[in-house]
């Protein structure tokens, strides 16, 4: 609830996506392999999908897509900038370890939801996947990974190891591609963090 507080106070005092600390336009790598990966497009996920940015990247590469998030202000900010780029996007407020969709879709993405879970169940969160990812779906998760013992924070995102990551969604998809990199984020939650991005796939 506190992170939750955190996040909308930072929302409530942005105007545009571009005002936001973690605010970067270029999609991550692995997603765009994934969209290419779907050339003819198909059904997209962006799972706290906040001020819209990468939601209206997969609706620019022929995505239907659906961007679920928690504060109502990132949707605001995230229905705005689509209206502007020209993209229709079925931007909701959801509660990701309670939502459920109509149907299943071929791309999920998860830019930083994941690790802002402090007091959800990560298992709980494994579940709604089942969910949420039809049989040979992708999905790209983008993840602040544990270099040490002591990396952590007393207050941000929950950094896991890329082990722990894998094992979380082990029964549900297999590793395609990885990348892992040192990147600058604003204090106090860097000011360097280890990122994980994984490209994982959902079997027949």
């Amino acid at each position: 609830m506190f992170a939750k507080k955190i996040m909308a106070s930072m929302y409530g005092k942005a105007r545009r996506a571009e005002d936001l600390p973690w605010h970067h336009p270029v999609p991550p790598r692995l997603l765009t392999e994934a969209a290419q990966h779907r050339p003819s497009g198909g059904r997209a996920l962006d799972v706290g999908c906040g001020a819209g940015t990468f939601a209206i990247y997969l609706a620019q590469c022929g995505f239907e897509v659906t961007g679920i998030d928690v504060i109502p202000r990132a949707l605001e900010i995230a229905s705005e900038k689509a209206a502007e780029e020209g993209v229709r996007i079925d931007f909701r407020e959801a509660d990701v370890l309670t939502w459920t969709p109509a149907a299943p879709f071929d791309l999920v993405l998860d830019s930083g939801c994941l690790h802002s879970l402090i007091g959800g169940d990560p298992r709980r969160y494994a579940d709604r996947l089942r969910h949420w990812l039809a049989p040979k779906g992708d999905y790209v998760l983008g993840h602040w990974g544990r270099r040490h013992l002591l990396d952590w924070r007393p207050i941000g995102p929950r950094r896991r190891t890329k082990r722990e990551l894998l094992a979380l969604f082990s029964e549900l998809t297999e590793i395609a591609y990885e990348e892992t990199v040192m990147t600058d984020v604003p204090l106090p939650f860097g000011p360097t963090v280890l990122a994980h991005t994984l490209w994982l796939k959902r079997p027949a």
